[in-house]
């Protein structure tokens, strides 16, 4: 029998994601390093996104592993929004 995976979590926390992105831009997201620009993404906003969705979706977390799966699509999201922006910006 193939594994069935509920995607509800991933898509609300997506939903989430995008609308922080538009109300608090990407630095919402990311911590200052020393001493340059090196910029690491805040584990804790991305946690609060995922909780956030949760609480959102109508029935709980069944899958195990919904909220690691969602962390990893939301933190790869985050490092594509700041590739993009990194690019338009010209570094």
């Amino acid at each position: 029998m193939p594994n069935v995976v509920d995607l509800s979590l991933t898509a609300e926390a997506r939903r989430t994601l995008r609308r922080i992105l538009q109300d608090r831009g990407l630095s919402f997201f990311l911590k200052g390093g020393r001493g340059g620009p090196a910029a690491r993404i805040d584990n804790r906003r991305l946690a609060w996104v995922v909780e956030a969705a949760s609480r959102r979706t109508r029935r709980g977390v069944r899958d195990a592993n919904a909220v690691s799966r969602t962390r990893r699509i939301l933190r790869r999201e985050i490092i594509r929004q700041l590739a993009v922006a990194m690019v338009r910006a010209g570094l």
